[in-house]
């Protein structure tokens, strides 16, 4: 070894030795971060309350060539059943699978049933409600709602997200667990798909607290939420965690909540997170979250803990910056026409 190269080297270690002697930490500089993924999902896949989201689902329904898989927690419509029954008729593979415990799916069990729809009966734990709401056509096209297909619940206040990439093929995917659970026989559903990446990602129970927290402890700037009411504590912690961060933090919650749950509505507001109350007529359907203006979350679930344990429940997560400024602008209309909670 040459003198100044091994000079080098001993300084090399000395400065090294003192650093490690003083608890001092080389900060080397990050070589490369992880991407932040952005979904394309155009604002025109967002539909919002009976009319847009009643007319797209028909024309959903009529275009399907090979397969229509549904799974609703209320299903009644008398117009949607029709459309199954021909579609069912003209060679289409419709599958239905409804929650058990709502009196409503019994009629609409048995009239399908009889004409040779595959149609059960999800799930068959008695205590488990089935939350989840998709459509998915042709294992190509998806739509997740907020609402079910009844009268009633599309009267509601809510919405629903057509998905037109690979995860309307994940969503075929989850379906067909759905469909095996129940009936012991797995669908046809390709392993791999051709269809672009969306960056959305779709969950169910469990995971879909686990993507509510997610996104509420790596937001950086705003957290606005439309839901009927929220109880879960981690939910509720990890709201306050971020509001001690200085993020702005808006509720809108049915008004219902003022009496069930004063205590948590305390809580919040007494550690600046502004709360209103939605009218009464319509009444608040959805459960979205917006985040950073720039991504959000539409759940099947209430944001309880019951929810989020028992029953199977259903969430999108879709970082699409122009389909979160159109729900932006749904919320603050929303927000001036609510009423102010008084800390």
């Amino acid at each position: 070894m040459s003198k100044p190269k091994s000079v080098f080297s001993i300084l090399f270690l000395l400065i090294l030795s003192l650093l490690l002697l003083t608890g001092c930490a080389l900060k080397l500089p990050k070589l490369s971060s992880k991407p932040v993924p952005i979904s394309n999902l155009p604002s025109e896949s967002i539909f919002v309350d009976k009319e847009a989201i009643y007319n797209r689902t028909i024309a959903l329904l009529q275009s399907a060539k090979t397969s229509i898989y549904v799974e609703q927690s209320e299903f009644d419509d008398p117009n949607l059943i029709q459309i199954l029954l021909a579609k069912s008729r003209a060679g289409v593979d419709v599958r239905i699978l409804l929650d058990q415990w709502q009196k409503v799916n019994h009629a609409t069990l048995d009239q399908l049933k009889s004409q040779n729809v595959s149609i059960q009966y999800f799930p068959a734990q008695k205590g488990q409600i089935n939350h989840t709401k998709i459509l998915i056509v042709d294992q190509q096209l998806a739509m997740i709602y907020g609402p079910p297909w009844t009268a009633e619940g599309l009267l509601a206040h809510d919405l629903a997200v057509e998905l037109s990439g690979k995860s309307a093929w994940k969503a075929a995917a989850l379906f067909s667990k759905d469909w095996e659970f129940t009936t012991t026989f797995p669908l046809t559903v390709p392993e791999t798909s051709a269809l672009p990446d969306d960056k959305i990602v779709l969950a169910t129970n469990a995971k879909v607290k686990q993507e509510l927290t997610e996104q509420i402890s790596t937001s950086t700037k705003s957290i606005w939420i439309e839901v009927p009411e929220i109880t879960d504590p981690d939910l509720i912690q990890a709201l306050l965690d971020a509001a001690q961060k200085g993020r702005d933090i808006r509720l809108i919650l049915d008004r219902a909540v003022a009496t069930k749950t004063p205590v948590t509505l305390e809580k919040l507001t007494a550690n600046n997170i502004t709360i209103r109350y939605f009218p009464s007529k319509p009444s608040l359907g959805m459960h979205l979250a917006i985040f950073d203006s720039s991504s959000f979350i539409l759940t099947s679930s209430d944001w309880t803990r019951y929810s989020f344990v028992s029953n199977h429940e259903f969430s999108v997560t879709v970082p699409s910056p122009l389909a979160s400024t159109k729900l932006g602008d749904l919320f603050r209309q929303d927000w001036a026409k609510s009423t102010n909670v008084t800390k």
